[in-house]
């Protein structure tokens, strides 16, 4: 589904995250998410982009501490540039 920046994923300040990014195409896909950091899994390292491979999964727990609204998108800008973007955005 192309970037439509009417929609968001909306969260509240305070809740702990979970971003699953499914990758179901046959390209690698940088997903870089503005505003703050995640960790993957549940020991691995913090981080704003993770590599999300053909085919595979990455999940990305991150924590509420920063309101406002933030990107979530492919770093590869053709891709970026085709609508592989959506809103990480806090209700108030």
């Amino acid at each position: 589904m192309p970037f439509d920046p009417a929609q968001r994923l909306l969260i509240r300040e305070g809740q702990r995250v979970r971003l699953t990014l499914r990758n179901r195409t046959m390209t690698w896909h940088p997903m870089h998410l503005h505003g703050h950091t995640f960790q993957l899994g549940d020991t691995g390292p913090r981080k704003d982009t993770v590599i999300v491979l053909p085919g595979r999964t990455a999940t990305c727990d991150l924590a509420a501490d920063n309101p406002g609204q933030w990107m979530i998108h492919c770093h590869n800008t053709y891709h970026h540039e085709t609508g592989m973007a959506t809103i990480l955005g806090y209700q108030t």
